[in-house]
């Protein structure tokens, strides 16, 4: 792999050392003859990683969520450093990240091409996301009626809280505790989970990388709610129908070469005995 020369410190300054560890971790980058720039600007505009080659978010996965708009602009690849919880894509620990970025520096790194959602709404706004786009009711107006289609073909109506559309990197998220299905990160496809259904027979779909899903809402009034990352991103009131799809631009996550996300999965969801801890 190219080494890296330019990098970018996100740093997430609420949690407690972030902003400590990113100021030592540019140091040694410096040492090794990289340039090197801490912010504590969250989320990032979709500038700020204008000609650097890595993105070091110091924080946890909600913090890398937050660089990924900034990331899709400047194809820089990101790097997770762990201050938080669960940690799926934030995955080095701070002593790792001190004694593997000098190798990193040097090239001796992995990239994740992770695929991305892109979700448009009828008035042609389109807005990325890492993890999923979430339909849901909007406060006390009780459960939403929404009609699916792919390539144009119906696929079902859901009563339901809402709807799950899900990368298979954030199928370990809200997809998961939904009771939805945990994909491989090297597939490319959108997992749809409904949200406490009123039927018991809606289950989740898998749809591959080429399907265009359109959603309509069925009931007058407000509209659902659209939450992409977490974050309501949208600001008109009658966005829907949206369509959703597999978008062209990857995500470029940066990981030691010896990797294992199912270890990762293992370790964090405590799968098999927890007392044998995943190599």
């Amino acid at each position: 792999m190219s080494p890296i020369k330019t990098i970018t410190f996100a740093v997430n300054a609420s949690k407690p050392g972030a902003k400590e560890a990113a100021d030592y971790l540019a140091g040694i980058a410096e040492c090794e003859g990289a340039t090197a720039t801490v912010t504590t600007e969250h989320p990032l505009p979709a500038n700020a990683l204008k000609d650097q080659d890595l993105c070091c978010v110091i924080g946890g996965d909600g913090t890398l969520l937050g660089v990924l708009d900034a990331a899709l602009e400047s194809g820089a690849a990101v790097l997770g450093i762990n201050m938080g919880k669960l940690g799926f894509l934030a995955t080095f620990t701070e002593a790792e990240a001190a004694n593997d970025l000098p190798a990193l520096i040097k090239g001796n790194y992995d990239i994740a091409e992770r695929s991305v959602i892109c979700c448009t709404t009828q008035n042609g706004e389109s807005i990325y996301g890492l993890n999923d786009v979430v339909l849901k009711e909007t406060e006390g107006s009780g459960l939403i009626r929404l009609k699916v289609s792919a390539n144009g073909n119906p696929v079902s109506e859901y009563h339901c809280d809402g709807l799950i559309f899900s990368t298979p990197t954030g199928s370990t998220a809200y997809n998961l505790s939904a009771g939805g299905p945990i994909i491989g990160p090297k597939v490319s496809a959108i997992a749809m989970t409904p949200i406490c259904p009123h039927t018991l027979g809606n289950r989740s779909v898998i749809f591959d990388n080429s399907t265009q899903i359109s959603v309509a809402n069925l009931v007058p009034g407000p509209c659902p709610r659209i939450t992409i990352d977490g974050r309501v991103r949208f600001k008109a009131e009658n966005n829907f129908p949206i369509s959703i799809t597999v978008a062209e631009k990857t995500f470029r996550l940066m990981q030691h070469p010896d990797h294992s996300h199912f270890a990762i999965v293992r370790n964090k969801l405590n799968w098999g005995d927890p007392t044998i801890k995943s190599e």
